[in-house]
């Protein structure tokens, strides 16, 4: 009887060590995105300049009405792999996964430039913006946040904004800049 109240205890700690919401490690690297970094510096002679690991910085401006009520930067928000299927470069997080969204980047005449394609799985939201790749490090995009994708993912501006007043008419403008990664530039 001992050994399961014991075991039933060590069950419970460790439930409760798990549910702090345990981050890993800033450096950590998750297994999908160090595949495709082996493949990436393996073959680099023969990707594309818009192939690879990118890491993500952002600026979020909040409106109300044409006012600037609130502006975020923020720096490594996250990294995502491209690579090429077909004619077009699919985008995926560094798990590997497209578990929240349908990204990709498609190629146009000029080959820097891009149309960004990202169609929300939750919300059902569709963005198309360009994108367009300086100096074959930097990736520049800017699109104002769906509402559902505001409402489903940007929960810090909407609570801050919307406590004095729930009925505000807001406008979410990210700009984006992503930095190439891998392999290097």
């Amino acid at each position: 009887m001992k050994n399961h109240i014991f075991i039933l205890a060590l069950f419970f700690n460790f439930g409760c060590i798990v549910d702090q919401g345990l981050k890993p490690e800033p450096s950590y690297v998750p297994e999908a995105e160090l595949n495709y970094r082996k493949y990436f510096d393996t073959n680099q002679n023969s990707l594309d300049p818009i192939e690879g690991v990118w890491t993500e910085y952002v600026v979020g401006t909040l409106y109300e009405d044409g006012k600037v009520i609130q502006r975020k930067e923020i720096s490594k928000r996250a990294r995502w792999i491209v690579f090429k299927k077909g004619s077009i470069y699919n985008i995926i997080n560094e798990y590997g996964e497209q578990n929240q969204f349908v990204a990709s980047f498609k190629p146009s005449r000029d080959a820097n430039t891009f149309t960004f394609d990202c169609y929300f799985l939750k919300s059902k939201d569709h963005i198309i913006t360009k994108a367009v790749m300086v100096d074959g490090k930097r990736i520049e995009m800017a699109y104002d946040a769906p509402k559902g994708v505001f409402a489903e993912h940007y929960d810090d501006f909407m609570d801050e904004a919307l406590k004095a007043d729930p009925d505000k008419t807001l406008q979410l403008h990210w700009q984006f800049n992503w930095l190439k990664l891998v392999p290097s530039p």
